[in-house]
């Protein structure tokens, strides 16, 4: 049983014949009538006598009408509430996102949006910890690189070019570094999501380093404080870089591709 068929009965019963319901729906008469014999055959029921002066209910078919006219209604009724209060695009997002990333990249995006969508609230939770998965109670994970849940949509947002820079103290006191090679004799810093390297130049040469850092943390923030600091070379995003930092371009370095930032709902 449809319940379609059920508001076309209605209909027809509100306007006395199928004629009168057919212009009110814009649903052929013959189309009416077979919808209206299914439904008799699925409520094992007859609803409506038919002959070539006038329609009226059975007894049984009144019975019915009087008892779902009123639910239909109804449900019409929250049906159209609930259109309406959808129409505007409003309510509160919650969204989960590294720390790491929260300034640079992603605050020019919350602003265009809520500049975008003023009836919207953001609840933004931020993590640095790198086992944290902060999925409870979040409609939006903002996360870097490739995601295992496969179950979940992902979109991508955009590409972050990783570079390696070190301060000009730094360099001066070490000897000049010719290949990605060398960096084993250099101190690295290392912050999460970039703990392993994989850097390629424009020749494209490449070279992975899995060495531990001399300094790492969860946080790439600390890390390019470190590199400031003049402790040793650290690989960041490109939009971290500052002129207080140097880019290794005595070794014309970058990590292998581009992250990505991906939204997963």
């Amino acid at each position: 049983m449809k319940l379609d068929d059920l508001n076309l009965f209605r209909h027809i019963v509100e306007n006395g014949s199928y004629t009168l319901a057919s212009k009110k729906t814009g649903i052929p008469v013959a189309t009416l009538t077979r919808r209206i014999q299914a439904l008799e055959e699925d409520l094992k029921i007859k609803l409506l006598h038919r002959d070539a002066r006038k329609l009226s209910l059975t007894e049984t078919g009144q019975e019915f009408y009087e008892r779902c006219a009123p639910l239909l209604e109804q449900l019409i009724a929250e049906t159209d509430n609930l259109s309406e209060c959808c129409q505007g695009t409003a309510g509160t997002l919650k969204v989960s996102a590294p720390s790491n990333i929260a300034m640079k990249m992603l605050q020019p995006m919350f602003t265009a949006f809520l500049t975008a969508y003023p009836e919207i609230k953001l609840d933004l939770s931020l993590f640095s910890d790198t086992s944290a998965t902060q999925n409870e109670d979040r409609h939006a994970l903002i996360r870097i690189g490739p995601q295992r849940d496969s179950s979940m949509i992902a979109r991508k947002l955009r590409s972050v070019k990783d570079i390696l820079v070190a301060s000009p103290e730094y360099l001066a006191g070490q000897a000049p570094l010719l290949d990605a090679s060398e960096l084993s004799k250099h101190h690295l810093l290392k912050g999460w999501p970039l703990m392993r390297w994989r850097l390629s130049n424009k020749n494209g040469q490449q070279f992975s380093i899995t060495q531990q850092g001399r300094f790492e943390a969860s946080e790439l923030r600390v890390v390019r404080a470190a590199a400031k600091d003049g402790l040793g070379i650290a690989l960041i995003p490109m939009c971290w870089f500052k002129k207080i930092l140097r880019p290794a371009n005595w070794c014309n370095y970058s990590q292998t591709g581009q992250h990505h930032l991906v939204i997963s709902i």
